[in-house]
This record gives C-alpha cells, structure tokens and sequence, in this order.
C-alpha cells in the first residue's frame, strides 16, 4: 500500500523575486535586472548588451520625474514578448 499525505491550508508568500529582461525602447536595447523585496522595494540595475553596467535610460528617468509611477512598478508590469506604452 503506497502511503497518503493529506495537505489541508496552504498559504504561499512571495517575499523576494528578481526580474532579467531585454527592453527595446526607440531602438535602444538593454539589459535590466529587476529585484523586489518586501523589505527594501526595487532595486534595478541596467547594463548593455555587452554586459557592462550603465546609467538608466533617458526614458527609466522620465517615467521617475512625472511620478505617475516609479520605474520599478512600470518594469515590473512588464509582460515578456509584448508592447506597453509608457506612462
């Protein structure tokens, strides 16, 4: 006889993830790493295709100025193989 578990509530925090995308915007690509914690909110690093570290795009600073929504919330909306407008 092959034993039996018996799962009753479950409940599953998501406390911490890392986001590694591609984003083409106005023909320039780069490389954004996304992380979220709940304890310390985005923390985003930008590199080029090279790899190499870089200063956030023109556009990242423009979605922050307006204060519509941080940047971390925009690129964290992001669905991969999409299109979205920024805000």
């Amino acid at each position: 006889m092959i034993p039996k578990i018996q799962v009753g509530a479950l409940l599953k925090t998501e406390t911490a993830y890392d986001k590694d995308m591609n984003i083409t915007f106005e023909g320039q690509e780069v490389r954004v790493i996304l992380h979220w914690d709940d304890h310390d909110g985005f923390d985003i690093q930008w590199l080029d295709l090279e790899g190499r570290w870089i200063g956030a795009p023109a556009w990242a600073d423009k979605i922050e100025a307006d204060g519509d929504m941080s940047v971390g919330h925009f690129l964290d909306s992001l669905e991969p193989h999409t299109e979205k407008v920024t805000p």
